[in-house]
């Protein structure tokens, strides 16, 4: 299985998605259907559906988007917990910024041909500190994804769209030429662990009154403390995981972070925007058990669950229930529809992804999204669900900490049922090639 991520020419791209669905109605294998979530809305838009896919390695190009993929390297370790070593991109700015465009275009061509929804919306991320953001290749992107009428790259595939135009029975060329150029609105800003809140909160106010986005931070899990989260942990059997006081004592405290969040909603509301935060980063642990390469691994799954829930309560809190938060740690079928149904949205999942299943999860917890989420977090029931962590054998640990095995074996591509979910090679396969290819034991 090859380290590089390889993007899959806009053309075939869009040829191999139209057929596949009109043949099995799947995007590489991930069941397509239609939902309706009611009165449900990000950023002042309606959207159907408030789950999908974090910002990760294994999201990032365009396939993974539209589908998505799953992929397995040995930056990752997924069992009860997960932990990783990676960053969230492996791809350059110029890189990133085409898959997001393929995406957008594809997406929207398939919605209109085939009479799906198309309210979904693009949340970007940038990283990490502002001079980087103020940068020329990181300004470029942010202005793209605001507008990429100007971009050579959205001309081309749309001209691309336009040249194949005999392929569609409903999209014609008066659609493909008033597709909106606006491809994201909204971004969130994910700095890294020790980053001082005064740089944070230049960075948010920079997004907000410069480039007119609404506006997210990622938040670390470290916010609840130390003893807090070795309480979380310890009572639920997560006694093997190592780590000490020091990222507690470089990252952002409570009190700057609850302080910052006040100030920086006011600004957002003076340009007419939404400030929110996005719960929560990794949390970073000692590797002692050689389950990965270095010295520091980044742990996600159950156990930040745990830790994530009880920081949308303590900032919700005190907020009275109106900060918008997006959460990305741990949501599984287990906790999605509670998550939700206490106002906390949208939700977005990468460890999922992961294991069995792959993109398929993400079919999973659709069927499990309430019929109606509350437009505040509701802090009674966000309490009582915080408080029913303890009693819930869910998040008891279940396994002792081995040495892990690759779950997948480096040349095992198409050769196992596992590789069929989450090998991210056979994206590269129009769909009769995949299923010639595949050996299922």
């Amino acid at each position: 299985m090859s380290d590089l991520m390889r993007g899959i020419p806009f053309k075939n791209l869009l040829i191999n998605t139209l057929n596949e669905y009109k043949n099995t109605r799947t995007c590489y294998y991930v069941p397509v259907f239609d939902f309706k979530q009611d009165n449900y809305t990000v950023a002042g838009k309606p959207v159907s559906l408030p789950i999908g896919p974090a910002a990760g390695p294994h999201t990032q190009l365009a396939q993974n988007i539209i589908a998505s993929l799953g992929i397995v390297k040995p930056c990752i370790y997924v069992s009860d917990e997960a932990y990783n070593t990676e960053w969230s991109t492996e791809l350059t700015i110029p890189k990133a910024t085409e898959e997001y465009i393929k995406a957008y275009i594809i997406l929207h061509i398939l919605a209109k041909e085939f009479n799906l929804k198309s309210d979904f919306q693009f949340h970007i991320s940038v990283g990490y500190d502002l001079a980087g953001i103020k940068s020329t290749k990181i300004d470029t992107f942010l202005n793209t994804m605001k507008d990429a009428s100007d971009s050579d790259i959205w001309k081309t595939y749309i001209e691309t769209v336009l040249d194949n135009i005999s392929l569609f029975e409903n999209v014609n060329a008066e659609f493909v030429n008033n597709l909106s150029p606006k491809i994201s609105e909204l971004v969130t800003l994910s700095t890294m662990h020790g980053c001082p809140p005064e740089e944070i909160e230049k960075i948010a106010t920079y997004l907000i009154n410069e480039k007119g986005y609404n506006t997210y931070i990622k938040c670390n899990p470290t916010l609840i403390g130390y003893d807090k989260v070795r309480d979380l942990l310890g009572s639920n059997g997560y006694t093997n995981i190592s780590f000490d006081t020091s990222h507690f004592e470089h990252d952002m405290k409570l009190d700057d972070a609850l302080n910052m969040i006040n100030r920086l909603i006011n600004t957002a509301k003076a340009k007419n925007l939404i400030f929110g935060v996005k719960l929560t980063n990794t949390f970073p642990v000692d590797i002692k058990n050689s389950e990965l390469t270095g010295e520091t691994m980044y742990m996600s799954g159950k156990p930040l669950f745990l830790l994530a829930i009880n920081v949308a309560k303590v900032l919700s809190e005190d907020t009275d229930g109106t900060l918008p938060i997006s959460f990305s740690g741990g949501i599984d079928t287990h906790n999605i529809n509670d998550v939700l149904s206490c106002g906390i949205s949208p939700v977005t999942v990468a460890t999922l992804l992961l294991k069995a299943g792959g993109y398929k999860n993400l079919s999973k917890l659709a069927q499990l999204v309430p019929e109606n989420i509350p437009d505040k977090v509701d802090i009674d029931r966000l309490s009582n669900l915080c408080n029913s962590l303890s009693n819930d054998t869910y998040y008891q640990r279940k396994q002792a900490r081995q040495k892990p095995e690759p779950s997948i074996p480096q040349d095992a591509c198409f050769k196992c049922k596992t590789c069929v979910d989450v090998c991210p090679n056979r994206a590269n396969f129009p769909l009769e090639d995949i299923k010639a290819c595949i050996h299922i034991d």
